[in-house]
């Protein structure tokens, strides 16, 4: 029988309590081991994922659509890049809130369409008024549902239609938290497992060496973000270039989510921050940058990281595969084995990390950052409108 788990983010649980922080802690933990549970969890569907989804994705004329709202939308962006640099694929990232408000943009009724859709909780109402209007507006459309609630009305859909499939993530990952940790980068994996060009051997391997590679780090990054947090930045900046905007963007959600709006953060690329955004900078700022593993896209990183050195206005982490690069002391070393679509988890499970320890150090309650009830855990108060046909 194994002993319970005493200790979460390098605090008791009993201190966790009081924090009102034990739920966030421990869904920024448990990722280490689902990331390498999901191997097993997969394949237990695989048969079935596979007679859904191969046929579709062999369609010469098959747009491919990912979509969620909030951290859900993330994942998409994060990982299409990578997705169409392999493949044929006419694949997008488009959040599930620009779709119902702006199907006409997306969808084309004569182009068979598969929707992907990533959802914690399955019961978001534009989440799910995106399945019905792309089946109202599209003669041909599927959808596969990446979901961590098996009550959520997206995995209850799909028991009672034929164009609909349901990938439930473990039961853990539908988070308790308010903020997304583990539903996020489950979906994230599960997506690359049905998308990604590699083997299946070869995706597994890759999650794998991101739990190693984040199991050796985990408590480094909790020492620096308390270190970091007791300095009471007011604005906090996350650049990426690439997928990486997309983790970026994550990133920045995550910290701004945890801290209740009470840190400013925000995010931008590498090249992009320069036109406007970097107005933003001051000397309670931190600026992170996850820098690329693409030897040609990092030389625009490291551009923008040598600038704001020599501007002297703003703290500079920089998050790099490189020891050399790499801000933090004493992290663990990775492996040019990992790809930069898996790498870009490490750095989110960082802002996860940073943004928890930030609101503790502002006096908040991480698992619930928001109790007078303005922003909620799923969505609430949202007007769904009728889509007409020449929408």
């Amino acid at each position: 029988m194994n002993n319970p788990q005493t200790h979460y983010l390098l605090r008791n649980c009993s201190e966790l309590e009081q924090l009102q922080a034990q739920h966030t802690a421990t869904e920024i933990t448990q990722q280490l081991q689902l990331w390498s549970d999901l191997t097993a969890h997969l394949a237990k569907v695989q048969r079935s994922l596979d007679q859904f989804l191969i046929p579709l994705l062999k369609q010469p004329e098959l747009t491919v659509i990912l979509t969620g709202a909030g951290t859900s939308a993330f994942v998409g962006e994060a990982i299409v890049p990578a997705l169409r640099s392999q493949n044929s694929l006419d694949i997008h990232s488009v959040a599930s809130t620009d779709l119902v408000s702006n199907p006409q943009l997306y969808l084309h009724s004569d182009r068979p369409t598969l929707l992907i859709s990533f959802a914690r909780s399955g019961n978001s109402p534009e989440s799910v008024a995106a399945v019905n209007i792309v089946d109202q507006l599209v003669d041909q459309s599927y959808h596969l549902f990446i979901t961590c609630n098996q009550e959520g009305q997206l995995a209850v859909s799909a028991q009672q239609s034929a164009n609909r499939f349901c990938l439930l993530m473990p039961q853990l990952t539908n988070d308790q938290s308010f903020a997304m940790t583990s539903s996020y980068s489950c979906m994230y994996l599960s997506a690359l497992h049905c998308l990604d060009q590699q083997s299946l051997e070869q995706k597994s391997q890759q999650r794998q060496l991101l739990s190693e590679y984040c199991q050796q780090s985990l408590d480094t990054f909790v020492d620096y973000s308390r270190k970091l947090a007791s300095q009471n930045f007011q604005r906090l900046v996350f650049l990426g270039s690439g997928g990486l905007q997309g983790n970026a963007r994550e990133s920045s959600l995550k910290c701004m989510e945890l801290t209740a709006g009470k840190l400013v953060a925000t995010h931008d690329s590498s090249l992009g921050f320069r036109h406007g955004p970097k107005f933003i900078v001051n000397q309670k700022t931190l600026v992170v940058v996850m820098r690329s593993n693409a030897a040609y896209t990092q030389q625009y990183d490291d551009d923008i990281i040598a600038e704001l050195r020599r501007d002297g206005v703003a703290k500079v982490l920089v998050l790099s595969r490189d020891p050399l690069a790499h801000s933090i002391p004493q992290v663990a070393p990775t492996t040019d084995k990992l790809a930069d679509v898996y790498q870009g988890l490490a750095w989110v499970m960082f802002a996860q990390v940073l943004g928890f320890e930030l609101s503790i150090n502002l006096g908040l309650s991480p698992d619930n950052p928001c109790p007078s009830g303005e922003v909620n855990r799923v969505v609430q108060g949202v007007t769904i409108h009728p889509v007409t046909v020449h929408a």
